[in-house]
């Protein structure tokens, strides 16, 4: 399917060409004398390279030939407006300001809907509020999109279709089906709340079987983390079980664990698949149980975990490398901390790993010391895959402390010498009201110098943390 049609020359212009030709004329430049045209319709405006900056003008449609992407920004539309009509293959639609429209949409082609704003559409006036036809999928990413009609997104005609949700918010109600008519029905970090009694896939989304399409549908982001085998969810990352103990930041990937709880030895207490993940034990922590990773995780903070279990590797991360940076841990299980699968790296901290098998475990040589050292087992060997003791058996016991305390400077938020994540987590949680920094704490977070600790303080930290280092 063409994506765009151009007319470059009218038939009278390539008569002169061929004049010119033929006559052994010099050339001329010639000027197109049409516009680009694309394969999308906005409300029966067909969209061109005149008109494609403000496709209605009323600034809130706008089209970007060299990406392909229908930007929209304001509300539009009333009753059976045919909102969107469109071809291309590819497109995305961004919605970056919050979108009330009133009308439909008809995509022909594979189409992703995202962006930061919220698209509210409503029609009931026509049979579908998003219809999708021939053989395309259409894909929700990255957005909150809000649909309501009487099929309000349907599979239309023959031919296969899917929808795919990816981490985003996602409600659709509908007077006869909320989702109705694809082949496939595909969810990505994303968990359906309605219906409670679910089932979703080929022919789309039902009440509780395959006969009953589901009416009022609520899609919202997960984060594949969990905790106490409790999934944390948009609707719970603040509190994930509802005792003030366990929160979640999904921009900043970061947990925090505030208290205590009672919980099984040999049960999962944190699953983690987040990249790029830290864990910031904000008070002293004793919780039985044991730890999961399958993304490279910081753990770090002002207080300290102790954890134990009785047949399971206590902290156990998986093809990821593990940092501990400014903490004191003490671990005990099967194997007190690692995996033959991943690394280890120390900074600064006080590490005790107590193992029935052996105390630590990593692949490759893959462990690391820095302002650290191993001051049990005397003398000990780090091998390639675990640490020796003086007989050169694995270690079952192995003590780790930290060798190096400085200063503080500006960014350094709890003072330890180093600017790391748990200064980012505490300036964002005092930023959200959350967690409330003392004087001197707010002192070292306003690193910008404007009197006051906000969101550009957090940025900065953050970026110095990802080795921009701006702050000196």
């Amino acid at each position: 399917m063409s994506i765009l049609k151009k007319r470059i020359v009218s038939f009278s212009t390539a008569v002169i060409m061929l004049a010119y030709a033929f006559s052994g004329l010099p050339a001329v430049v010639l000027k197109a004398d049409a516009a680009a045209v694309y394969d999308l319709i906005i409300d029966y405006v067909r969209v061109n390279s005149a008109n494609c900056r403000d496709i209605l003008g009323n600034g809130v449609f706008r089209y970007e030939p060299s990406t392909q992407t229908l930007i929209i920004n304001g509300d539009y539309g009333e009753k059976n407006t045919p909102i969107i009509d469109s071809e291309i293959d590819g497109l995305t639609v961004n919605v970056i300001g919050d979108s009330n429209l009133k009308g439909n949409f008809a995509f022909y082609a594979d189409t992703t809907i995202t962006g930061a704003g919220k698209l509210s559409l409503e029609c009931y006036d026509s049979y579908y509020a998003i219809s999708v036809h021939h053989e395309s999928s259409l894909t929700i990413e990255n957005a909150n999109v809000d649909i309501s009609g009487i099929y309000a997104i349907i599979g239309y005609e023959s031919g296969t279709k899917d929808i795919n949700v990816n981490n985003s918010f996602l409600t659709v109600r509908g007077t006869e089906s909320a989702v109705q008519g694809f082949d496939f029905v595909s969810l990505f970090k994303c968990v359906i709340t309605k219906p409670t009694d679910v089932l979703y896939g080929g022919g789309g989304i039902f009440e509780h079987d395959t006969d009953t399409y589901a009416k009022n549908v609520r899609i919202i982001p997960s984060y594949d983390l969990w905790i106490d085998s409790t999934l944390v969810t948009a609707d719970n990352h603040d509190d994930i079980l509802g005792n003030g103990k366990f929160y979640y930041d999904p921009d900043h990937r970061v947990l925090g664990v505030s208290g205590s709880i009672k919980h099984d030895p040999d049960e999962e207490l944190i699953y983690s698949m987040v990249p790029d993940f830290t864990i910031d034990f904000v008070n002293n922590i004793e919780i039985p149980g044991y730890i999961v990773l399958y993304g490279d995780t910081v753990i770090t903070g002002d207080g300290s975990l102790t954890i134990g279990t009785n047949n399971e590797s206590c902290i156990r991360n998986e093809r990821c490398k593990l940092t501990f940076d400014n903490i004191r841990v003490s671990a005990n299980g099967k194997i007190g901390i690692g995996s033959p699968t991943g690394t280890i790296e120390v900074v600064n901290s006080d590490i005790t790993a107590t193992g029935k098998e052996q105390a630590i475990a990593f692949t490759g040589g893959g462990f690391s010391l820095t302002d650290s050292m191993i001051t049990e087992p005397m003398p000990a060997t780090v091998g390639t895959d675990t640490i020796y003791d003086s007989s050169y058996e694995k270690a079952d016991y192995v003590k780790i402390k930290q060798t190096k305390k400085t200063g503080y400077r500006l960014g350094d938020v709890n003072g330890d010498g180093y600017i790391n994540t748990t200064d980012v987590t505490l300036t964002a949680a005092h930023v959200k009201g959350r967690r409330m920094l003392n004087p001197e704490q707010k002192k070292r977070a306003d690193v910008n110098g404007d009197g006051s600790v906000n969101t550009s303080d957090v940025i900065k930290i953050a970026a110095h943390v990802k080795g921009k280092k701006l702050l000196v």
